[in-house]
């Protein structure tokens, strides 16, 4: 004997719940909506991802340079009595007119 007209009544019934899922889901990616956030979602990630790697590669180099800066005690006091000097000409040449 075959199913009984119950159980194909619910087999029925499931498969219809399923197909409205389903089409639901599909209406929902395809919306203009859905398609834009989704594309921005990935040009966020990307730009986020090439800046992590741009920081990671220009860090080192940053550490380098102040560290070789920190290490010429000599070269800091000069540049500080240089720049000490040119606002002190400044101001005196102002001050003047």
């Amino acid at each position: 004997m075959g199913p009984r007209p119950e159980e194909l009544e619910r087999n029925i019934a499931f498969a219809r719940e399923q197909l409205r899922r389903d089409v639901d889901e599909l209406v929902a990616r395809v919306t203009p909506r859905a398609v834009a956030q989704r594309s921005a979602q990935r040009v966020t990630q990307r730009a986020q991802e090439a800046s992590a790697q741009a920081a990671a590669k220009v860090a080192p180099m940053l550490r380098n340079g102040r560290d070789q800066l920190l290490s010429r005690p000599a070269l800091v006091g000069l540049g500080a009595g240089l720049t000490v000097l040119t606002l002190a000409v400044l101001w005196r040449v102002r001050s003047r007119h």
